[in-house]
């Protein structure tokens, strides 16, 4: 039988040698397909820089506890490949993540099969298969998670989604979406529909769309019809997820629900407090030692983490423990931070609260870091000690003889490194 690890890694080769922003490969590969993005259940559309994965799992938690089926697809993964597309119930319909695994291989296997060779790239591929088995097996409803930017993202191939949603514009991506917040909006204001409500943050929130962005998608969609519904921060007592961007991120969830018509008979907030999403504001254990973890990846996520971070000896939720860390106590940062990234940007929010950086020289899969010596110079200039930690192992050993908290972020394929050294799942 093939190996889900074999295919992903000749799907990668049939990358194209130029890359043309349109969806002419993802449609082409559909059609061969039988167009199976035409037979799939409704789908809630979710774009934005920062929050999408979030708002997914938020909206998800919502329908399941309301008993709907849903099938989600998100990227990127942090552990195992099939956390990009769920199947519903699919923990039900197979006996155990391997099972799981030989159903993505056996019909990627028969995608690249169809595709006989073709251009296409490693996402565009990717979405295919999670469409073509959202074809294959009923559910309710499908989540769906932009990957890159909107209008020329493989995943807005779909045409008549029931609902879509922008959860916040910031730079992020800048080599494909351009520098511009004008240029960012106009991609991501790509995936809204003749009239298809679009869920945003209420205007008075600059903080997730400034108001250059706000006009552009109020722009948008009155060219399109589409009804502009807002959200705003509900002051739910506990969340699932730490930090006071998730209440933002709660409400587009529920707002998209409300907005697609979709009725529910349970109260919302058991479910946002069940609500959990790998990799954002999550405490580990390593070595005995807690060590949290945010993919924050761009300027806005540091943005967030920081005052996630500055509010956390004042927060407890009802489902874990009380956080208690004192304010006085700053933090030790494990950094990996991808090239093409706007360094200072991210570390000066970090920068008050840190007591040092530790830089991580790692090849890890997503990325390059950026050269060690530029890291260290631009952290430096900001006044923080800074080092060069080039394995998981030297970080566990300046743990064990550092005082806590201790906070590894920079990139979620870093967070999904420490989290692969944490299980003893076979991985793929």
């Amino acid at each position: 039988m093939p190996q889900l690890i074999d295919l992903l890694e000749q799907a990668r080769h049939l990358y194209p040698t130029s890359i043309d922003l349109s969806l002419g490969r993802c449609h082409d590969l559909l059609s061969k397909l039988g167009n199976p993005h035409f037979r799939i259940p409704p789908v809630f559309h979710v774009a934005g820089t920062n929050g999408k994965g979030s708002t997914i799992a938020f909206a998800k938690q919502i329908l399941e506890d309301n008993g709907y089926a849903v099938h989600t697809y998100t990227s990127p993964h942090l552990v195992r490949f099939n956390e990009r597309i769920q199947l519903a119930n699919w923990r039900l319909l197979f006996a155990s993540d391997d099972a799981y695994d030989q159903l993505l291989a056996d019909t990627l296997a028969e995608i690249l099969q169809v595709n006989a060779g073709a251009s296409v790239t490693h996402f565009e591929i990717i979405t295919c298969l999670a469409f073509l088995l959202f074809s294959r097996y009923p559910a309710d409803y499908v989540l769906l998670e932009v990957g890159l930017g909107g209008r020329y993202d493989a995943t807005n191939v779909i045409e008549n989604p029931i609902v879509t949603a922008i959860t916040s514009i910031s730079r992020d991506h800048v080599e494909y979406l351009g520098f511009e917040l004008r240029d960012i909006a106009l991609a991501k204001a790509g995936i809204i529909k003749q009239g298809v409500p679009i869920v945003i943050p209420h205007i008075k929130y600059e903080d997730a769309l400034p108001s250059v962005v706000h006009d552009i998608i109020t722009d948008r969609a009155t060219i399109h019809n589409a009804p502009l519904v807002y959200a705003s921060r509900e002051n739910y007592l506990d969340l699932g997820l730490l930090g006071d961007h998730q209440h933002m991120n709660a409400a587009v969830a529920l707002r998209m629900i409300y907005a697609a018509n979709v009725p529910l008979t349970r109260p919302i907030e058991p479910s946002l407090q069940r609500t959990t999403w790998a990799g954002r504001l999550q405490k580990i254990t390593c070595a005995g030692v807690s060590l949290w973890l945010d993919g924050a990846h761009n300027e806005a996520g540091a943005k967030v983490l920081a005052k996630a971070l500055q509010d956390m000896a004042y927060v407890s939720t009802s489902f874990s423990e009380q956080v208690i860390i004192s304010p006085l106590k700053k933090w030790t940062f494990f950094i990996h931070i991808k090239a093409r990234k706007d360094v200072r940007a991210i570390l000066m929010y970090f920068a008050s609260i840190a007591d040092a950086f530790y830089m991580i020289d790692i090849p890890i899969d997503g990325g390059e870091p950026l050269p060690m010596h530029d890291l260290i110079e631009i952290s430096e200039s900001l006044g923080i000690k800074t080092y060069a930690l080039n394995s998981i192992d030297a970080m566990y050993a300046i743990m064990a003889i550092t005082p806590e908290p201790f906070i590894a972020t920079g990139s979620l394929f870093w967070v999904g490194e420490l989290l692969k050294s944490t299980t003893t799942n076979s991985l793929v």
